[in-house]
């Protein structure tokens, strides 16, 4: 097993609350195809009536115990059924079985190809599955499919995921309206923990020489991440050309899934702790800090809306698992304070002064139970 950082652990009854909503998002956002297949829509309003490969990997990562065996892997082969010959990954399919590879409106793509993210989660995905129930089999038929779209991810000679300065495409899908580029850390992050995540995997079903491949891989690229380490600010950078940001959910991630060492994961958050007043908002997270804008876009919209100032919960576990390296109560605090505000307003996409966006959205309360438990039993 992998080597995450501690789970929040907060009282029973709110870890109990934060099951219930998480169920009650589930049960919501569930669509038919016209297959039969149950598709897991990222919301249960109808904004998103698609299976999107990224918030169904957080959906199963973040709450599979909620989540019937078989539907789950349903949904999977749903997916990769749409993959395309050179290793694609659909960003989503919908449920008459159309797959579309690039974000944004079917017939107003976002950038120059589809977004850099989908074959790790796609990945991920696949791994959360076969570990939780235990299926070896089901797990090695799919793998050649995972192979070919881990090949298809634009990289450049050092491993980093890279995008294109003059043909600009999304990265990580949640901010695919966001032009990085150069080498792009989200998603470097996301090919090393997808790698991680098959090679771990792997090696405890005895495929030995694929859990050397993936580990191989992995370790290649990682002393590459660290080009994007500020060592000033103690965070890293959201990509090497535009963009070139304090990126506070990816440096939170990292820190999670021990990319980071343990030396910049203190450092991490410290950051984040002190500049807390400037990207928390009712234990929502922002992208950058406050008074930042991304620099480079690929569709306009207002600023302090959306993925350029909105506040998600998305990150919030992430954010808390770190912070709490250092200061365990303000990390319980942060998960208890988002926990407050579904309570009273319900679950969205992402809030602000202003207002609440796309309700019943699934990855953030998923997110969040990932990232917390029970007190341990003494």
């Amino acid at each position: 097993m992998r080597n995450f950082l501690p789970r929040v652990r907060i009282p029973k009854p709110d870890y109990d609350d934060l099951v219930r909503l998480a169920r009650e998002c589930l049960e919501g956002c569930r669509v038919r195809a016209a297959d039969g297949a149950v598709l897991f829509c990222p919301d249960g309003q109808g904004n998103y009536g698609a299976l999107w490969t990224r918030d169904f990997c957080y959906m199963v990562e973040g709450a599979g115990e909620l989540l019937d065996r078989a539907e789950v892997l349903a949904a999977i082969d749903y997916l990769l059924a749409g993959q395309r010959e050179d290793g694609t990954i659909p960003d989503r399919r919908q449920p008459n079985g159309l797959s579309v590879y690039d974000a944004g409106p079917v017939d107003k793509p976002l950038g120059y190809g589809p977004p850099a993210d989908n074959a790790m989660f796609m990945a991920k995905l696949l791994c959360s599955y076969a570990r939780r129930h235990r299926d070896p089999g089901g797990f090695a038929e799919r793998s050649g499919a995972i192979i070919r779209a881990m090949e298809a991810v634009p990289r450049g000679a050092e491993g980093l995921v890279f995008i294109d300065p003059n043909r600009p495409r999304p990265g990580y899908g949640f901010t695919d309206c966001i032009a990085k580029t150069g080498k792009e850390f989200y998603c470097s992050l996301l090919y090393w923990d997808a790698c991680q995540a098959m090679a771990s995997l792997c090696k405890e079903f005895e495929y030995h020489e694929d859990a050397h491949d993936w580990y191989e891989l992995s370790e290649r690229m990682y002393d590459s991440i660290i080009e994007l380490w500020d060592e000033e600010y103690g965070m890293y950078r959201a990509a090497s050309r535009d963009c070139r940001q304090l990126d506070l959910w990816g440096s939170a991630y990292a820190a999670v899934i021990r990319a980071a060492s343990k030396t910049h994961a203190a450092r991490i958050a410290e950051f984040l702790l002190t500049t807390i007043d400037d990207w928390r908002f009712k234990g929502h997270v922002r992208h950058l800090l406050m008074g930042e804008y991304w620099q480079r876009l690929l569709v306009d919209f207002p600023p302090n809306t959306y993925q350029d100032g909105g506040f998600w919960a998305v990150p919030t576990g992430w954010v808390a698992r770190t912070i709490s390296l250092i200061d365990p109560e303000a990390g319980r605090q942060l998960v208890l304070d988002a926990l407050q505000e579904f309570r009273e307003h319900g679950v969205h996409e992402w809030i602000g002064p202003d207002g609440r966006h796309v309700a019943g959205y699934v990855a953030s309360v998923t997110n969040l139970l990932g990232a917390t438990g029970p007190p341990k039993a003494q």
